[in-house]
């Protein structure tokens, strides 16, 4: 998790009343919404998943301690952070290991990370900066590296709380403090799904609820694919102004199941979920 210098969120004072500030014409629509993920932890999602589809090259934005990183067997692996705080043997099941320690925009723009991988990404994990112009940034960047039959995991896009998405991390663990939740930031990264679904129907999102904050899973890529990259400045604007709340989570994944990780982690099943 990146801790870059963030812009504040002019919500904070909204959100200092309780962790959950939903009115009462909200509530029979976020009855639906999970108050709790009880999947499986999302490295173990990840872990298992690598293994299970014979990743050979593994890309990770926002590796930070390497709790996740450390976890996946491959033959390649390449891992950003603008600020590495390793404290796990990142190099664990893994023949050839590469960090970069820099913000991911200039990663991208500076590294040839398919020549870096001998080939096209088979499995990255997004978990940079929690604001959503940086992630989908990340998205269209890390796609462009991909293959159709590629996979995109996202994370922290299914917040539980509305004081964990706040855009400003001192603001969620002021307003946090006491809470279940207390230390939890997801920031409003689950706007990109919403993004995802507008801008780009030909994807396939998987939504699971990986503990503690969830995991989407993107497939059928597209690396020439340019609708996000080309309208970027349009989507920011449009999605800045989205209410950061957890009645517009709701909404977002009313219409989008949020599927338990077992169904995935069950022996092969996969394959009706992701491109394979």
């Amino acid at each position: 998790m990146s801790t870059d210098v963030l812009a504040r969120d002019t919500t904070a004072q909204r959100l200092e009343a309780t962790e959950h500030p939903v009115t009462e014409a909200a509530s029979s629509t976020l009855a639906t919404y999970p108050a709790d993920l009880g999947g499986d932890y999302y490295v173990t999602v990840l872990k298992k998943l690598a293994k299970t589809r014979s990743v050979k090259r593994y890309l990770e934005v926002g590796v930070c301690k390497g709790d996740c990183f450390s976890q996946i067997a491959c033959e390649r692996a390449i891992g950003v952070d603008p600020a590495f705080q390793l404290k796990e043997n990142v190099t664990n099941g893994k023949k050839d290991v590469r960090l970069f320690q820099m913000p991911s925009d200039a990663f991208f723009e500076e590294v040839d990370a398919r020549a870096a991988l001998g080939g096209p990404v088979d499995l990255a994990f997004l978990d940079g900066l929690h604001q959503f112009e940086y992630l989908l940034r990340d998205f269209y960047n890390t796609e462009r590296l991909c293959a159709p039959n590629s996979l995109i995991a996202m994370h922290d896009c299914l917040p539980v709380s509305e004081t964990m998405m706040s855009r400003s991390i001192s603001d969620t663990m002021r307003l946090s403090k006491g809470t279940r939740h207390e230390g939890w930031w997801t920031g409003d990264v689950w706007k990109v799904v919403a993004i995802l679904r507008k801008y780009r129907p030909d994807l396939r999102i998987v939504c699971l609820d990986a503990a503690p904050t969830g995991l989407v899973f993107v497939s059928n890529l597209d690396p020439a694919n340019t609708a996000l990259s080309r309208d970027y400045c349009r989507i920011v604007d449009e999605f800045a102004s989205v209410p950061n709340t957890l009645q517009a989570v709701s909404e977002v994944y009313g219409a989008q199941p949020i599927l338990p990780t077992s169904t995935i982690l069950n022996g092969f099943d996969h394959s009706l979920y992701f491109r394979a």
